[in-house]
């Protein structure tokens, strides 16, 4: 065999050898990517998207004809969307009453163990919704804010053994107009208030509100509108998982639209942002109040749909 035979023979197979590697080496990148895309798929957040749609697909033809007339729309509410509370995608979430004194107010429990955090603004003489909670998922920790210490103070801390503050909790700090429940009855009142979003990351240090239950008499409103996308509250980094609220009107100004206004415009904003859902709702006449009651579970934050949602 002549040495130039030997030469070519050799780099012949020099080709082949790089070429074989060349094969194997894509065929490893190849395989490697396909197993990475199947694990990041499986690794990708469930999107809930469709509960969120469910609502506002029942909800937002029953409301749209009265956008912009406040009173009809705050009347209307209820009656125009309790129908809406019994749809198949919410079997998603297991939903559970919690009875106080004179309401009933609802739970998503967890489906799985975790450690949750609880709080309640105005606590109003009464937690045996909480102690029921507590007993039925005793992994819960307990915060709750009142102005009125008389009688609060003790439930809180002695009988359901959470964490109280004698302060009222609203949109803003400050000394502010609050009416509080004090022997018995409501009185109006200035008081301490601290801004909810500072409540949250600064005294309570939290960034997951899992159970949120208010009843602070017309203070709702400035807290309501930090929820929304963009809100101080969302700018803080907290999610707030589910909601217990009692909205209210002619508190401190009787025959005032501007609560039935701040309602309004916080449902449509609601129905925009695509983040909560409204359901339970109940219009409450008390002496000469009018107020209602909902429900209101986060369907869009991941730390609260992978807790809450199936």
């Amino acid at each position: 065999m002549s040495h130039r035979y030997l030469l070519l023979n050799e780099g012949s197979s020099s080709k082949r050898r790089v070429f074989d590697k060349l094969i194997i080496l894509t065929t490893l990148v190849f395989v490697g990517g396909l197993i990475f895309t199947m694990v990041s798929k499986e690794e990708d957040p469930k999107d809930y998207s469709h509960v969120f749609n469910a609502f506002h697909d029942c909800v937002h033809p029953k409301l749209n004809h009265l956008k912009g007339n406040y009173e009809q729309f705050w009347h209307s509410f209820t009656n125009l969307t309790v129908g809406c509370d019994n749809l198949e995608e919410y079997k998603a979430l297991d939903i559970r009453p919690a009875k106080n004194r004179d309401e009933i107010k609802y739970v998503a429990f967890p489906r799985q163990d975790e450690h949750l955090t609880m709080v309640t603004l105005g606590i109003g003489h009464d937690v045996n919704a909480e102690v029921k909670l507590k007993e039925l998922y005793p992994n819960i920790e307990f915060f709750g804010a009142d102005p009125a210490s008389d009688i609060n103070r003790d439930l809180y801390v002695n009988t359901l053994g959470g964490k109280y503050f004698e302060y009222a909790v609203s949109g803003t700090s400050g000394m502010q107009k609050s009416r509080v429940f004090e022997k018995e009855k409501y009185e109006e009142e200035i008081t301490k208030h601290i801004g909810v979003d500072y409540f949250f990351k600064n005294v309570l240090h939290k960034d997951r509100i899992d159970i949120l239950w208010i009843d602070i008499e017309q203070n709702e409103y400035p807290i309501l509108e930090q929820l929304h996308s963009n809100g101080l509250i969302d700018r803080e980094g907290v999610k707030i998982c589910q909601i217990n609220v009692e909205l209210h009107k002619d508190i401190f100004e009787p025959n005032s639209e501007v609560e039935m206004m701040k309602f309004h415009d916080f449902v449509f904003k609601l129905l925009e942002d695509k983040k909560y859902i409204m359901m339970k709702p109940v219009y409450v006449k008390y002496r000469t109040f009018r107020f209602i009651r909902t429900f209101i579970v986060n369907v869009s934050d991941k730390e609260c749909t992978d807790l809450y949602l199936k």
